[in-house]
């Protein structure tokens, strides 16, 4: 995070003769400040580390000055830095300005697919306040706790299953006339279960037995006829069914890819098992 910038000046008796009664009274009144008060500028809202998708993800801010309305506009200056040292995708205004007689501010950063697939991975944007222009007439100073709001972003966000102890069924199909085969695998990258029907309809298993933690489904083409295949998963269990479809792009068959399609964490409290889901 760049320096806080911390300015303390005095307003000279020259810019308070100069500016006349009512100008120091749209700054001083009612409030009491004197010549000698210093202006805080910082964000006021309580929107600090929202997770927002990375496609069409929004999130907005409000700006606020610690003083009555001022008779000048202020713009303030923003910047915004990223957790993987890029920002594609992300877009927020460098600047933003307080018109004249109001206090406050809002700014909206929005986020669209930047194209690199990050799975489960979080890129957090931060935005910070980096300075303020009163007119050239007026100083301010800038406080830690409000100089800066992070905002997480990710490709999808979780769906979430609750369900009794069961075993658990991923029913596959695809279109096309490829040969596709799907397999279960833990974090360790142990095999679970496989499908290997050559025709659209498999089903891959995952055991009440099988241990809490995170697993991979995944696409493996094995006869590849088309360029791409729809897919769809439906997951079965005791509280229903949730489907998940996308599209997959074939390249050489005979197992040489492994689509990484959905990654599912189960955790069991009692009788109660937990499984999230997110789309790869």
């Amino acid at each position: 995070m760049k320096n806080i910038k911390y300015i303390a000046l005095l307003f000279s008796l020259t810019l308070l003769i100069s500016c006349g009664e009512d100008d120091v009274d749209s700054v001083t009144n009612p409030g009491e400040l004197t010549p000698t008060s210093e202006i805080s500028i910082g964000f006021i809202d309580a929107n600090d580390g929202q997770t927002v998708l990375e496609a069409g993800g929004t999130v907005s801010f409000t700006i606020g000055l610690n003083v009555n309305p001022l008779n000048v506009a202020t713009e303030v200056t923003l910047g915004i830095t990223s957790s993987d040292g890029t920002i594609d995708g992300a877009s927020f205004p460098s600047t933003v300005t307080i018109p004249a007689g109001e206090t406050t501010v809002e700014v909206t950063a929005t986020f669209a697919d930047d194209g690199v697939a990050e799975g489960t991975d979080v890129e957090t944007f931060t935005v910070e306040i980096l300075d303020a222009d009163f007119g050239g007439s007026l100083v301010y100073y800038l406080t830690p706790a409000d100089v800066s709001r992070s905002i997480n972003v990710v490709d999808s966000l979780p769906v979430i299953v609750v369900t009794t102890p069961s075993d658990v069924d991923f029913n596959f199909t695809w279109t096309g006339t490829s040969d596709l085969d799907i397999r279960i695998r833990d974090a360790g990258f142990n095999d679970i279960d496989t499908g290997y029907s050559v025709t659209p309809g498999e089903t891959v298993t995952l055991g009440q037995a099988d241990p809490d933690g995170v697993y991979t489904i995944s696409v493996r083409p094995w006869t590849v006829n088309d360029p791409t295949s729809d897919y769809t998963f439906e997951f079965v269990s005791p509280a229903g069914t949730e489907t998940f479809t996308g599209t997959v792009t074939l390249g050489a068959g005979f197992w040489a890819d492994e689509i990484p399609v959905l990654e599912i964490t189960k955790a069991t409290n009692g009788m109660e098992v937990t499984y999230s889901f997110i789309e790869l």
